[in-house]
């Protein structure tokens, strides 16, 4: 399974820079990372992030991202949870725009 690895290691630099312990697991297409053994995200292929966030928020931050930057996650042509969230690469290029979906997973 392929993995953006670059992505990868931003994560794991997200989190150690919040004092975050995790594990990490390949599952769902995608390098999932897990905090107390809950999931929490995914870099996946192609420098997407598989989000778990607050059901509560979700609508808010995908109104917030704009459909071409967040979209529900689909596990090939289901739908996930409503706690999923698929990141375009493009909301993710930057410190900033990891930094927003990191926080928003960990806030889970």
């Amino acid at each position: 399974m392929a993995i953006d690895e670059e992505l990868a290691e931003r994560v794991r630099t997200a989190l150690h820079d919040r004092g975050i312990g995790w594990e990490e697991q390949r599952m769902f297409g995608s390098l999932i990372f897990l905090v107390g053994g809950a999931i929490v995200l995914g870099a996946r292929d192609g420098g997407g992030l598989l989000v778990r966030c607050d059901p509560a928020e979700t609508e808010a931050l995908l109104t917030g991202a704009g459909h071409w930057y967040a979209q529900p996650a689909r596990m090939g042509r289901r739908e996930m949870s409503d706690s999923w969230i698929d990141v375009s690469p493009d909301a993710v290029t930057d410190d900033a725009g990891l930094a927003h979906w990191v926080d928003a997973a960990l806030r889970r």
